[in-house]
């Protein structure tokens, strides 16, 4: 009798297994290999989910401004998600192509959406990608996509790389890849597009003869864009990876289409991709408590400032990789990593686990953010319309953070410059403060408030050395308004106001917030249920400060209280830090000892310990895990015992994993 219960025992021996591999309560029991193998479990968890479930097709919404496309990005990830939910099942298999013939028949007729920034490539590289696996010719379920279902999805495809790629995007010798269309995460989007379309119908009959509107053909595509993504994983070592630096959401969706590169590119695309992904996951890794992205960020709009979602972006890869959060529902967006080969290395794994191994260290890193603004490109199909042009003599932000098991502080360092100088994807809505370890996402953010609560630019320029921070709101800022210190009610306690200083306290920390110059008002009415104005968002409950003199420059102290014996030994610690201003420039002695200035006139450099802050440090990637020198293109990852040698010049990976 014992063979018929086999099946059963299976199951629950699947279910511990699964079970063990994503509660936050046991992970920190299992090794980083014991987590890495929970992928494939949790992969099936998040698609057994919906098995059995109708199609449920998102809202077409109205274009996002006059003379564009519809926006329906909500609507093809819905459509993704129910067509890659049945291929892998095995279930409603008529059903998943009519839905993959369906979305592209919308595209066709409603041509105008097919070049539109943002609708049509956020999902065409999942098609490809479900072609691959799941075609006439597919390498995992040949079959279960039809060749009828094969020849429709790919119309609009071709439209979209016949009118949006030209061999001239792909240039690198002279740009080196630093020319970027729309931004960061539409550029990639874009060329995955190109390189995969390319790839798989170059030889296809009723493809191969085709050329596209500057009169290249499908092959000649493929070969400029293998190149070209090549040197963009190289260049990304050498001088930065993300222009939108610690962008949870735009790093998270320009990342997807590495997955396809991984996956289905020939050898030498495949070692670039996967060096670029372990490059990625442990910049991702060492400045995160509790899967939230810590450390000085770009392009945080709205209330991203104030909260990280846990159902989107990296959340849900730190989910699936690491085990960390709770398992996401099922999103179109997550299809090419669910799908995906890729596995991040052991060494990866171990410091996105570890946070109390990781100890107490410094990040600094070289991002890239000087250079000449190009179009904004609402549209991809605008050759006339030059590009973002990074300049190739030094990005001008330094990027600091000190960690803590308990705590994440960080800010981008810059010069006082004019917005001008900067492109705007890398002044865009910049983010620092600080992110404790505890439920409820709790943080304090001292930014100047977006004009329109959503965006605005090169809002505040910063010193900070360990956990002492001193920023300044900058008079070159634009569509900026109030300077403010955001306090979350969640996980922080109530923000008390002693001697002119504002003191907080978090599960594994406190903190501090003073202002060097005039008065200031705590706000203690909660925020948060009702939208801001102008916007589809409600900011998160939370205290607010607000500067009277909003060029007044602000400081926030985070120690962990393994430093202090008590909350009032920080207080006092606090208080004892004298503030003196020698004309415009503010001194300052912070709690841990270091002597920072701030020149309130944004004429001189900022100093810690009488050194003046150097945004073109020798290395671009600086920790104790994730070391580069500037411009090498060979990068090392490790953390103990283990360790990975990246040689993008080479395309090799020496490890020991």
């Amino acid at each position: 009798m014992l063979h018929l219960y086999k099946p059963v025992i299976g199951i629950f021996l699947m279910l511990i297994i699964s079970t063990q591999a994503i509660a936050t309560e046991d992970r920190g029991n299992l090794s980083p290999e014991a987590v890495l193998a929970g992928f494939d479990q949790r992969v099936d968890a998040i698609f057994k989910a919906e098995a059995g479930k109708p199609l449920e097709r998102a809202k077409k919404n109205p274009p996002l401004s006059p003379g564009r496309g519809n926006y329906v990005r909500g609507y093809s990830y819905s459509m993704m998600a129910f067509a890659a939910r049945c291929l892998y099942l095995n279930e409603k298999i008529d059903e998943a192509n009519s839905a993959l013939v369906e979305n592209a028949q919308y595209y066709l007729d409603n041509s105008s959406a097919i070049p539109d920034r943002d609708s049509f490539h956020w999902h065409a590289e999942i098609v490809l990608r479900l072609l691959e696996l799941y075609g006439p010719h597919g390498s995992l379920h040949a079959g279960r996509i039809t060749k009828e279902t094969e020849a429709k999805v790919l119309e609009p495809i071709w439209i979209y790389t016949k009118t949006c790629s030209w061999l001239g995007k792909a240039e690198y010798k002279t740009s080196e890849t630093w020319n970027v269309y729309s931004s960061e995460n539409h550029h990639v989007m874009d060329f995955t597009c190109h390189w995969h379309f390319s790839k798989y119908a170059k030889d296809l009959p009723r493809y191969k003869d085709l050329k596209c509107d500057d009169g290249s053909t499908l092959a000649q595509q493929y070969e400029a864009w293998n190149a070209y993504i090549i040197e963009y994983c190289r260049e990304r070592a050498k001088r930065g990876i993300c222009a939108e630096m610690r962008s949870d959401g735009y790093n998270a969706t320009m990342v997807k289409g590495f997955y396809n590169f991984y996956d289905f590119g020939d050898e030498r695309l495949k070692k670039a991709a996967g060096m670029f992904l372990d490059m990625y996951f442990a910049y991702w890794a060492e400045e995160q408590i509790m899967g939230h992205m810590g450390g000085g960020a770009s392009r945080l709009k709205g209330n991203n400032a104030y909260i990280q979602s846990r159902n989107h972006g990296n959340a849900v890869l730190a989910w699936l990789y690491f085990a960390i959060g709770n398992q996401p529902e099922l999103n179109g967006h997550d299809v090419d990593a669910l799908l995906s080969g890729y596995r991040p290395p052991t060494v990866v794994a171990d410091i996105a686990l570890d946070t109390q191994g990781r100890g107490r260290y410094e990040v600094r890193q070289r991002v890239q953010g000087l250079g000449e603004q190009g179009h904004t490109f609402p549209k991809m199909d605008r050759p006339d319309q030059k590009p973002n042009q990074f300049r190739l003599d030094g990005g001008g932000i330094l990027r600091y953070s000190y960690c803590d098991p308990s705590f994440i502080i960080g800010t981008p360092m810059t010069e006082a410059r004019p917005t001008s100088d900067w492109v705007g994807i890398s002044s865009q809505s910049r983010w620092q403060g600080v992110i404790f370890a505890g439920e409820g996402d709790p943080r304090i953010v001292p930014v100047p408030r977006p004009a329109d609560n959503r965006v605005c630019f090169n809002q505040f320029w910063s010193v900070q050395s360990k956990g002492s921070l001193i920023t300044q709101k900058l008079k070159q800022s634009k569509d900026v308004a109030e300077m403010m210190v955001w306090f979350s009610k969640n996980g922080l306690s109530e923000p008390v106001r002693e001697d002119n200083i504002v003191f907080v306290e978090a599960p594994g920390a406190y903190a501090a917030v003073r202002v060097a110059e005039g008065d200031f008002k705590l706000d203690e009415r909660v925020l948060g249920g009702t939208k801001e104005e102008g916007t589809s968002f409600a900011t998160p409950p939370g205290f607010i400060l607000t500067p009277e003199n909003e060029y007044a420059p602000v400081i926030l102290e985070v120690m962990a209280k393994t430093d202090v014996e008590s909350y009032d030994a920080f207080k006092a610690k606090v208080k004892a830090c004298l503030v003196r201003m020698e004309g415009p420039v503010l001194h300052y002695q912070t709690i841990y000892g270091d002597a920072l200035t701030l020149d309130t006139s944004y004429q001189k450099t900022p100093t810690i310990n009488g050194k003046p802050v150097d945004y073109s440090p020798a290395k671009v990637y600086d920790s104790p895990f994730l070391n580069s020198d500037y411009n090498s293109g060979v990068v090392t990852i490790s953390k103990g015992d283990r360790k990975v040698v990246l040689d993008f010049n080479a395309l090799e990976s020496h490890t020991t994993r």
